[in-house]
């Protein structure tokens, strides 16, 4: 079934406001200004989101959204992927542009920062996070893992791999981070080669 102009319309809107949340930040970020940098009137905005809250938190759906759709990709074209093989890949995903990284750092800024600054309610700002862990709990059970082991790793894992993504925005220092991620990707590899002994 198709869509409206007019859900066709907003869509599109959202997700150059994506773009632009990603650009900005979220601290900062209030309709009038937003609003500009689009070429819209505050008008539209409230017209297809509400208020500025309802429109942060279905723009922090739609970029969650949008980087599940990157590695849908991966697994429908090598659904044998494994987890560590993921990991590899968001981590030259994130590297390959200051495009990709800044839509990352978006979904760090949403977890991190006081809900009280940007009106985001609790269960979107952890999604930044839990989505990408209940995926690698998932995909860990497939690989071998044990439930509980699954569990245990992925929040190992997606801590880690945040970490080394904080410290790249932090320091750039792609150099020294290459070599710690291959490091940490080694160490998965191990835990899931040693689940199948």
């Amino acid at each position: 079934m198709a869509r409206t102009p007019d859900l066709e319309r907003r869509q599109e809107l959202l997700d150059r406001i994506v773009v632009y949340l990603a650009d900005e930040g979220l601290a900062q970020a209030t309709l009038r200004p937003m609003a500009a940098a689009l070429d819209v009137s505050i008008n539209r905005l409230v017209h297809h989101f509400g208020s500025k809250e309802e429109l942060l938190a279905t723009a922090m759906r739609r970029a969650i959204e949008t980087q599940i759709a990157v590695q849908a990709e991966w697994l429908e074209k090598n659904p044998r992927l494994t987890m560590v093989e993921i990991y590899r890949k968001w981590w030259r995903w994130i590297n390959d542009s200051p495009a990709n990284l800044a839509a990352i750092r978006l979904n760090y800024e949403a977890a991190a920062l006081d809900p009280k600054v940007t009106g985001l309610a609790g269960d979107v700002r952890a999604d930044q996070i839990g989505v990408w862990r209940h995926a690698a709990e998932m995909r860990l059970e497939h690989d071998g893992l044990s439930h509980d082991q699954a569990v245990m790793e992925a929040s190992l894992a997606k801590a880690t791999f945040t970490g080394l993504v904080m410290d790249l925005f932090a320091t750039g220092d792609r150099r020294r981070l290459n070599k710690v991620f291959s490091e940490f990707a080694n160490r998965l590899a191990a835990v899931v080669d040693a689940a199948h002994r």
